[in-house]
């Protein structure tokens, strides 16, 4: 009975929901806040998967991404129109050209770039059709401070957790979350969660499905890491690859860092570093192994800062760049407190004999 009509919440691609507007004037409060060249990688993607719904007992194949990237290749007036890139699992590459008007919704972008500066109660010029039968109008829920492609940003969120009714039996629930930049108005994160369960004669049938994507890198803000706690040094880099497990070794003279993205394609860092954190001669090495200047990175300096433009096939590599000069290694607390408690000792030590070659 409910089998026949199930709508399955198929995969969402991350620039292409499907999208049925309402009539909307452009409306003078829309702005766009890309440009061209703005581009966004989402390295941080998974999902499950599991059903026995005859028919439905394996995961749509979209939803089985490793990688997904957006470009921005043109801004007219409150049109966007972007390029993606999704990379599956299995290798196989899709790309993707898309195109909406901000203001008024039309277009096949969907929810992926939305206006800029919005703010809570604010509605978003689109209606999403592919979680429900009747066209769900998203309304910002509110503004927050979330951590995104290694930089805190303010951004809007809408949270929406509804049932899913067929012929007025609940058979479950759906939880969308959808997060955006503020200034920018580019998707930051999106994540939707599916669970039905019903019975038939004997039989017990369930989906539940699961997926979220989280952007990991972009050249709209740098990602920036601070050195060390009590330091006033930050770290700041542009890549087109996620970055992680930044590290400062005092004893080394060392920055280190992991950056991670889709095979077969090239990958670059621009690392920025303050001068009074390194300085002196400069060697930079990615395995391990010692990278040569002019052919895998250049190095300059602008005054203030040594810039490292590193160059690289993509998959996974870890990158140090080490100098020959650094900031001394400021104490921990625990080895202060040590040298107190020694410095405390010598003195006591020093007045007893001092009090004993009085009393003779």
């Amino acid at each position: 009975m409910y089998g026949k009509k199930i709508v399955l919440v198929g995969w969402v691609s991350l620039f292409s929901v499907a999208l049925m507007f309402s009539a909307m004037n452009a409306c003078a409060q829309y702005t766009v806040g890309v440009e061209v060249g703005d581009w966004a990688g989402y390295g941080d993607i998974s999902f499950e998967y599991a059903s026995n719904v005859t028919g439905q007992e394996d995961p749509p194949e979209g939803m089985n991404m490793s990688w997904t990237d957006v470009e921005v290749l043109d801004v007219s007036g409150t049109n966007v129109t972007c390029r993606s890139t999704t990379i599956y699992t299995n290798g196989t590459e899709q790309i993707d050209i898309m195109w909406g008007d901000v203001a008024t919704g039309e277009g096949n972008i969907g929810i992926g770039v939305i206006p800029s500066n919005l703010g809570p109660g604010d509605e978003i010029p689109a209606n999403l059709t592919w979680f429900s039968e009747e066209p769900m109008r998203l309304t910002i829920n509110g503004t927050v401070t979330r951590s995104y492609a290694g930089a805190n940003r303010e951004v809007n969120y809408v949270n929406i957790t509804s049932p899913v009714v067929h012929e007025n039996f609940t058979l479950g629930t759906q939880k969308l979350f959808f997060c955006w930049d503020k200034e920018t108005g580019v998707i930051c994160e999106e994540s939707f969660s599916y669970v039905i369960s019903y019975t038939i004669i004997t039989t017990n049938y369930y989906m539940n499905m699961s997926m979220l994507w989280r952007m990991t890198a972009t050249n709209m803000w740098p990602a920036v890491f601070t050195v060390h706690d009590g330091y006033a040094f930050n770290v700041t880099m542009m890549s087109n690859s996620t970055i992680s497990n930044f590290n400062f070794n005092e004893l080394l003279k060392q920055i280190s860092f992991n950056v991670t993205g889709p095979t077969n394609k090239t990958g670059y860092c621009n690392v920025s570093v303050p001068d009074g954190l390194l300085w002196g001669e400069f060697t930079v090495y990615k395995d391990g192994l010692l990278l040569e200047e002019d052919v895998d990175y250049t190095e300059t300096h602008n005054g203030t800062h040594y810039i490292f433009c590193i160059n690289y096939d993509l998959s996974t590599h870890a990158i140090d760049i080490q100098g020959t000069e650094g900031i001394p290694e400021i104490p921990t607390w625990t080895s202060m407190l040590l040298i107190l408690v020694l410095l405390t000792v010598a003195i006591a030590i020093y007045k007893r004999k001092l009090i004993k070659t009085q009393i003779q």
